[in-house]
């Protein structure tokens, strides 16, 4: 018992001084010592075994006297290259692909079309992605130590795919079949806007407060984050706040109800109903077509305002009941036209009488393959914090 007591305090250690390491590099020992409470023996014998697993790289101080006006500091770094994180999002026609560094820094990211949507195709697809990558990683001591993969879709907690939509699956097991090509490799397979909540977690700093990510693009989901944790509820299915209803004899949902927010709110629906209104398809490069001509587009300005009610109703529904600190939102509609973002605001705040922080995300689409590349990287480390830059 003592001996597992000391290997799990050993641990809690580690996880503590490399997530001050990553909060506040370059640090050195004894401000370690300092930040974490910790006795410099204890700090320096962790110190020790993280450098020889060249996790950390030290470098003296150019310019910092040291604190007792002695030498100058030895500062640790987080060794960024000693190891890679990989993260893909399934998408309907493409594999979305993030590779990073062990500290959360895009080093390359690429989108692959797919021409069958198979699970078998897809998994074949995602091997040659990873090799793809792993020929071109050079002197790591660790390569990629993760494959995280996001699907648009319902994921229980044994990561059985219940249900996407957009590849047209039930009840696959994808991460088995990835297991089968890569047995020693660490796999995630999560919906794509718990991997979304996690990289914004990781750009915010917003730790107490709830907070929840909306992916508005093809339909509408969620990431939840209650007292800095994810909210994934019991099944692990939370988040699908497309199917909120706002009009109860509304457009028809591919879920087989009626006037589900995202017919009304999302991406796609703006677009879709542009294009009825131009009787023909309008993709979203057409869009920025038109927005960009310098004579306002009359179809665009009529659509705009009942665009912003749809967009209110369903954000109310979700304000009211988790009061958050701050709602996220990726949607590239808002993105060109930011003024909405204010608009809902002032209703939101003449409706509730309180101010909610709406921003819309900057990771942006590459947000579900970071969110991916940081679970990867907490799992390796066997700690609870990432840092992203801004």
């Amino acid at each position: 018992m003592e001996i597992a007591d000391s290997k799990f305090i050993k641990n809690i250690n580690r996880a503590v001084i490399l997530e001050e390491i990553i909060k506040n590099e370059p640090v050195s020992r004894s401000d370690l010592a300092k930040i974490t409470g910790l006795n410099k023996v204890t700090v320096s014998s962790q110190i020790s075994d993280l450098l020889d697993e060249k996790l950390l790289i030290e470098k003296k101080s150019e310019t910092s006297p040291g604190t007792s006006g002695g030498k100058k500091p030895i500062l640790l770094f987080l060794n960024k290259k000693c190891a890679y994180s990989l993260g893909l999002e399934l998408k309907k026609a493409s594999v979305s692909s993030v590779l990073t560094n062990i500290n959360g820094e895009i080093i390359h990211k690429e989108t692959f079309p797919v021409k069958k949507t198979s699970p078998e195709f897809i998994a074949d697809k995602i091997e040659e992605i990873f090799n793809y990558y792993t020929k071109n990683i050079k002197n790591s001591k660790y390569g990629i130590i993760g494959l995280a993969v996001g699907i648009h879709g319902k994921i229980d907690k044994n990561d059985i795919i219940i249900e996407c939509n957009n590849l047209k699956w039930k009840n696959i097991n994808l991460k088995k079949m990835l297991q089968k090509k890569f047995p020693d490799l660490s796999i995630n397979i999560r919906n794509n806007n718990y991997f979304s909540v996690l990289a914004e977690k990781s750009f915010y700093d917003i730790p107490d407060a709830p907070f929840i990510y909306l992916n508005m693009s093809a339909g509408i989901g969620s990431g939840i984050v209650i007292d800095n944790n994810i909210l994934l509820g019991v099944n692990g299915l939370s988040g699908e706040a497309g199917h909120i209803s706002i009009e109860l004899n509304g457009r028809k949902c591919y879920c087989g109800r009626k006037g589900c927010w995202e017919t009304y709110a999302c991406e796609g629906a703006f677009l879709k109903d542009l294009g009825e209104l131009k009787k023909k398809n309008i993709s979203y490069e057409k869009f920025l077509k038109i927005s960009d001509n310098k004579e306002k587009d009359e179809d665009i300005i009529s659509l705009l305002s009942d665009y912003e009610n749809y967009i209110f109703s369903g954000l109310l529904s979700i304000i009211n009941i988790f009061d958050p600190k701050l709602i996220l939102i990726y949607n590239r509609i808002l993105n060109v036209y930011p003024a909405l973002v204010k608009n809902l605001k002032k209703k939101i705040y003449k409706h509730n009488k309180i101010e909610t922080d709406i921003e819309l995300s900057e990771l942006r689409e590459d947000s579900c393959c970071l969110g991916a590349c940081v679970s990867n990287i907490l799992e390796f480390l066997n700690i609870n914090f990432l840092k992203l830059k801004k």
